[in-house]
């Protein structure tokens, strides 16, 4: 009975923090990869950090920082 108990308030816990506090002020679609199709690829970005990037991976595929967040491919307006 504790074991579903402390199992249930930890679901709980989980659920109600479901993210770190680093982690709640970056967008959703910070990190990106490309997802290799038939033919061609989708550009796929739904992750918070790179680690969680990294983990979504299929196969070999790679993660970078989404364009529309990386400095590099801003215009000067």
């Amino acid at each position: 009975m504790k074991t579903k108990l402390l199992f249930a308030a930890a679901a709980f816990v989980a659920a109600a923090f479901p993210l770190s506090a680093g982690a709640q002020n970056q967008p959703y679609d910070k990190w990106c990869r490309d997802q290799g199709l038939d033919h061609g690829s989708v550009q796929i970005c739904w992750a918070y950090t790179y680690e969680q990037c990294m983990a979504s991976r299929v196969g070999r595929e790679t993660c970078y920082l989404n364009p529309k967040y990386d400095p590099r491919w801003r215009r000067n307006r």
